[in-house]
């Protein structure tokens, strides 16, 4: 082959870097590719400066050889198709009846749809199964499409799942278009219908034998609803309502009010936690037992080293002023800090460990109070909150008025509010520059006299009326954190010990703790409410683009009785968002602007095309009339994957070992070649099982046990070309042949014999992969890459050690190619 950059050639032949042109380019090649090889099977650790798919390359072990659980899908199209017939038959209706052109254009709208949803049924599938799959944390699932006759099947392989129910529940559910309304206030009869769903589940645990697992694991999907299988407590983790938990015998399951905590963002940013009330299933697994804790709050661990270390003693200090009486170094080291970090520092003979709880920097500080006006959408704005941004900027502009007429400043703020202040009628206390939102500060800053007013003053929050309360005063830094000191004639290296132990996270204290399995009824509603409204009233949805402004929008229309509950759903919620969900997923929650007759809607609101193509599919998949229906499962323990997997290897490395043994005892030297051309040729397979596909794609080969079968038998007929060759050597070497004429005579005609055998090898695989399941495919996908390696490295790195080896003294001993010349 005429290598492609013959001028180089030329220059490295004669600097002697190359044997000749003719063997330049493919040798090349093929060392540099056994380089990348080997270093792709190298342990991850020698690998760490490499980029990141190269680095954390690994084999993909299917479900034979890991473990976990195979489920197979059928998706049923009988009622798809019954659609399509009654879509068709009401088309020519509407034709042999001359009617409208829009009812016709709408008829003809759903038949494209429902045909395209036919066309995409599968893939549209595929996607919602793999989300659910996500959500198991599952790694390296497959999804494969599967037909058999007419009937088209999803087969989900789950490695490393042997929750056989637990994968069936999840994937295996509906997939459903749900529309559900909001809800924010908890009314009398939600708080009853929570209270008897708790008071059935309790009955159903107490009357027929049911453990609270079962029926947590039945209920933890729904709104409102948290299971938590096994969870340890200490006395202060306790949820309210479950202190008499702690006297009570493992075994009994408890039906109790109480509450939880929750974090959430209050309208000026700040997050806070509060209590959600509900009800309570609570069994207790294991009693109070002494447990060791670790402590995390610097006061706590503190306090504890005080009382257990000799020659230590904690102090909490509360926004000291760091002015010319503190100490220098200590107010040094309090200033280089960030709040929640750690320092020691030695003063005179006693160690310090200083822990930041809060910095107020110095300087100008002004005190001043808010009224908060906030718009749906605004940060930090409840659900609660349906106003637009104009009413917002309307209502903020009538309180001003009200104010400049002389209105209670502290009234209005308590009763209209939406700030977190509003129940200290506003006041904000004391802050400087730097803290609040720019425009905020800026109005603020401002202000002249205590009593002066500013606004409306729009942050991201919503509109701020601002009222000075005292003006700017110099101050200093105020810190407040907490203080080891540490005395003794070590102290300094005593000091530095603790604070290691403090950042280590190794400071314990031995404290009771229960072991619970939790069910929580929420009292307080999630958000939203469920609608008779679903995926069996839809009809279709598409793209189009608004007339007016060429805005991707999303067009969905329902059925006549679909239309009419639509029609009552946006009456009652104008203003209000409606959600979205699919298969339990919410995808958009579009808001009302009037009510909505005729049963055909605009969602708008996408940013592109693409998105509003990715929402209409989500809405035709989540309505798509094919029910998929298990209807064949098998589990392999994750033990016997290994073991397969233990066998496997062992059986291609035996298999391997006799191989290059059978080798070397009937061609000798030849043998050896063969030998080193077969590790090249494992080498490489190795590391093509480990990286994507086309290199830098997300999906990988999937190894399993067929395709270690496939692996172990393009073992044996990796060596069959260089049999051919070989074979045809001894032959011209007993003809009297020089070595290196021998070897380029038998490629040459050899070539024509290896070539055929291997391509109608690749021609099986082929009809395999395309006709046979996914144990076939996965057979013949590893057989048909061991055959093209199996060609590369016989037509390239084989000749090309022969052609070294005919250039060194032992082409002159043929008893070491295994013939003897004839006399």
């Amino acid at each position: 082959m005429r290598p492609p950059f013959p001028c180089i050639t030329r220059l490295l032949s004669s600097t002697g870097l190359v044997f000749s042109r003719r063997t330049f380019f493919w040798p090349s090649v093929t060392i540099a590719i056994g380089a990348i090889a080997l270093f792709l099977a190298l342990p991850q650790k020698w690998k760490d400066w490499a980029p990141e798919f190269l680095r954390t390359s690994r084999l993909h072990l299917g479900l034979d050889l890991a473990g976990g659980t195979q489920l197979d899908f059928r998706i049923s199209e009988e009622e798809i198709r019954k659609q399509l017939e009654d879509v068709n038959a009401e088309i020519d209706r509407l034709k042999k009846n001359g009617a409208a052109a829009q009812k016709l254009d709408i008829a003809l709208a759903q038949l494209q749809s429902i045909r395209d949803q036919q066309s995409g049924l599968v893939e549209a599938i595929r996607i919602v199964l793999e989300r659910r799959i996500n959500s198991l944390g599952v790694n390296e699932a497959t999804i494969t499409p599967s037909y058999v006759g007419d009937e088209r099947h999803l087969l989900v392989e789950c490695p490393g799942v042997v929750d056989v129910q637990e994968c069936i529940k999840v994937v295996g559910k509906t997939i459903q278009l749900e529309f559900k309304e909001q809800m924010t206030e908890a009314s009398d009869d939600y708080k009853l219908q929570v209270r008897e769903r708790a008071a059935a589940a309790m009955r159903r645990i107490a009357d027929s034998g049911s453990s609270l697992t079962k029926a947590g694991q039945d209920l933890e999907s729904q709104l409102g609803m948290a299971y938590q299988p096994s969870k340890m407590l200490f006395r202060d983790q306790m949820p309210k309502g479950l202190d008499s938990l702690w006297t009570a015998g493992p075994g009994k399951v408890a039906l109790l009010e109480g509450s939880v905590q929750q974090s959430r963002q209050q309208p000026d940013g700040t997050a806070t936690e509060a209590d959600v009330p509900g009800v309570f299933l609570a069994e207790v697994l294991r009693g109070p037992t002494g447990t060791g804790r670790v402590i995390t709050e610097a006061a706590q661990a503190f306090a504890h080293l005080a009382r257990t270390e000799p020659g230590v003693s904690a102090a909490h200090h509360e926004d000291v002023k760091l002015d010319e009486k503190s100490d220098a170094r200590v107010a040094a080291a309090l200033r280089s800090l960030t709040p929640g970090a750690l320092k020691s520092l030695q003063t005179d003979d006693t160690g310090r460990i200083l822990f930041l709880g809060k910095l107020r920097r110095g300087g100008e500080q002004i005190a001043a109070s808010h009224i908060l006006v906030s718009y749906s959408g605004a940060s930090g704005a409840g659900a609660d909150i349906i106003r637009t941004k104009e009413e917002a900027l309307e209502k903020a502009t009538r309180i001003m008025n009200e104010l400049r007429d002389g209105a209670d400043f502290e009234q209005i703020a308590r009763g209209q509010s939406d700030g977190e202040s509003r129940k200290d009628g506003g006041r904000l206390g004391e802050f400087g520059r730097g803290v609040m939102a720019p425009a905020f500060e800026e109005s603020a800053f401002s202000l002249k006299q205590p009593g002066d007013l500013a606004g409306p003053v729009e942050t991201q929050f919503g509109y701020h009326i601002i009222r000075l309360d005292r003006t700017a005063e110099l101050s200093p830094d105020l810190a407040t954190y907490d203080e080891l000191l540490i005395t003794g004639d070590d102290a300094l290296s005593h000091s530095e010990t603790i604070a290691g132990r403090l950042q280590r996270g190794e400071v314990q204290s031995v404290e009771q703790a229960i072991t619970v399995r939790l069910l929580f009824f929420s009292l307080e509603p999630t958000g939203w409410k469920d609608t008779p409204l679903d995926g069996k009233r839809f009809r279709f949805a598409v793209v189009s683009l608004d007339g007016s402004t060429n805005i991707p929008v999303v067009q969905i229309a329902f059925d006549a009785e679909g239309a009419t509950m639509f029609q009552e759903l946006t009456k009652r919620n104008v203003g209000k968002p409606l959600a979205i969900f699919v298969g339990g997923k919410l995808i958009s929650q579009p808001r009302v602007q009037q009510e909505i007759a005729g049963g055909i809607a605009v969602i708008t609101g996408s940013s592109n095309i693409d998105e509003a193509r990715r929402l209409a599919q989500d809405l035709n998949t989540g309505a798509i009339p094919a029910p998929i229906h298990l209807v064949g499962q098998y589990t392999v323990e994750a033990t016997l994957g290994s073991a397969a997997l233990r066998t496997s290897l062992f059986a291609a490395l035996l298999g391997t070992a006799i191989l290059m043994i059978f080798m070397i005892v009937m061609y000798r030297v030849l043998g050896v070649m063969a030998d080193i051309a077969l590790v090249f040729y494992a080498v490489m397979m190795f590391a093509i099982l480990k990286l994507p596909l086309m290199f830098f794609s997300g999906s990988y080969i999937v190894l399993t046990l067929a395709g270690m079968a496939g692996i172990i038998l393009s073992i044996g007929m990796a060596v069959d070309a260089n049999v051919l060759v070989f074979e045809r050597v001894k032959e011209e070497l007993r003809k009297g042949k020089m070595v290196k004429t021998a070897i380029e005579s038998s490629f040459k005609h050899a070539w024509p014999a290896i070539r055929d055998g291997n391509i109608a090898t690749l021609i099986t695989c082929a009809i395999l992969f395309g006709a046979g399941t996914s144990i076939v495919r996965g057979f013949s996908v590893t057989l048909g890459m061991g055959t093209l390696l199996s060609m590369f490295t016989a037509v390239t790195l084989t000749r090309w050690l022969l052609r070294r080896l005919a250039e060194t003294p032992l082409a002159e001993r043929p008893e070491l190619f295994g013939v003897k010349r004839c006399q």
